[in-house]
């Protein structure tokens, strides 16, 4: 089991490194259902004549029928009305400026003013944001939400993200994962031997690998084909991705297990931030957290708009019970130790602290 530890340990230190020098693909996915109520991506217009301007120039690699996008326009639309045009921000969704990857570098150069994606993608950058990586962590949304938003924990992850050359705006997210499958699954027992598709990071492998099932590590872009010809048995993602690729013309079952939550960082170039005068920066602090504030609760209406949908199209929802949460927690908590080997302690405290204090 020592060997075991150690090995997994050092191989959550390469995924940093080689995360570090290769940028994943960015993902081709079947075209989800037409979404009328889709946000517009047009830029409110800015009152003439506003004198000095700054200009953002935002970017994120996702749809506009998603919570990024959702975000990004609330923020726009705040920052242009109560800097009355001081502030004009253009916004590029869909990966015209490039992946995560791309974006958080051009942020690094100063090239792109803003940008915003899971924060998987930051752990290449910032690897103390394993942090986020431990599964079983929060029982509900409500409790993961407030240990984000803890004072002392967020002034712990602003100093991680300004170290690395970013401006933290803020957290939302995506809601939490669920397992999707042909067959129910509420046990441990019933995963065992079962072959899910895995993000290629070692603490969901080795998390996924204490709970007895069968990790195999695959892109996004090949995870619906993978499903269809029954290369794995399951996956697991939020909902908005379960829909919006399509997940559910082969997966008969989706079980709410809120196993992992899926944290979405919003990052700003720290130069430009820092040469706004303070009465901008007061503009820019209270758009970011308004415009969160309203992404999380879109997040939770599309959430279940799209639940709807997809029983429509014959999908049955299952919501474990406590107990049975309980059953894949006790196996997946020692991986924890993992993640506290290998991140700051004092950035580890902060979180585990937050989390207690969320769920008090």
């Amino acid at each position: 089991m020592k060997k075991r530890i150690i090995a997994i340990g050092a191989a959550v230190m390469a995924f940093m490194m080689l995360s570090a020098c290769a940028a994943p693909a960015a993902p081709a996915a079947p075209a989800a259902p037409a979404d009328p109520a889709a946000p517009e991506a047009a830029a409110p217009e800015a009152p003439a004549d506003p004198g000095e301007q700054f200009i953002i120039t935002a970017a994120h690699s996702f749809s506009e029928a998603t919570a990024y996008q959702h975000m990004m326009l609330a923020f726009q639309e705040e920052i242009q009305r109560e800097s009355n045009g001081r502030i004009v921000m253009n916004i590029f969704p869909n990966a015209q400026l490039g992946g995560d990857r791309e974006l958080l570098e051009g942020v690094q150069a100063g090239d792109i003013t803003m940008m915003a994606s899971a924060t998987v993608a930051h752990l290449a950058f910032m690897p103390d944001l394993a942090i986020f990586d431990m599964m079983f962590m929060h029982p509900d949304i409500e409790t993961a939400r407030a240990a984000l938003d803890d004072p002392d924990f967020f002034a712990a992850a602003q100093g991680v993200y300004r170290g690395a050359g970013f401006h933290l705006l803020g957290f939302a997210d995506s809601g939490f994962r669920y397992i999707t499958a042909n067959m129910p699954i509420r046990t441990p027992a019933d995963m065992q031997g079962f072959t899910i598709r895995a993000s290629a990071n070692p603490i969901h492998i080795a998390t996924w690998d204490a709970i007895g099932a069968n990790p195999t590590p695959l892109a996004i872009t090949e995870v619906y084909v993978a499903l269809q010809q029954g290369v794995v048995d399951g996956q697991e993602n939020p909902i908005e991705l379960n829909y919006a690729q399509r997940f559910y013309e082969h997966q008969r079952y989706a079980m709410e297990v809120n196993h992992f939550y899926q944290i979405n960082g919003y990052v700003m170039d720290p130069v430009f931030y820092d040469s706004l005068p303070a009465d901008l920066q007061a503009v820019i602090d209270q758009a970011a957290f308004n415009s969160i504030q309203g992404a999380r609760q879109f997040l939770l209406d599309e959430e279940q708009r799209q639940i709807d949908y997809m029983v429509s199209q014959g999908v049955q929802f299952i919501t474990l019970t406590p107990e049975e949460v309980e059953q894949f927690r006790v196996l997946a908590v020692p991986v924890w130790d993992l993640v506290e080997e290998q991140v700051s302690p004092d950035v580890f405290n902060a979180f585990m602290t937050a989390v207690e204090r969320s769920q008090s």
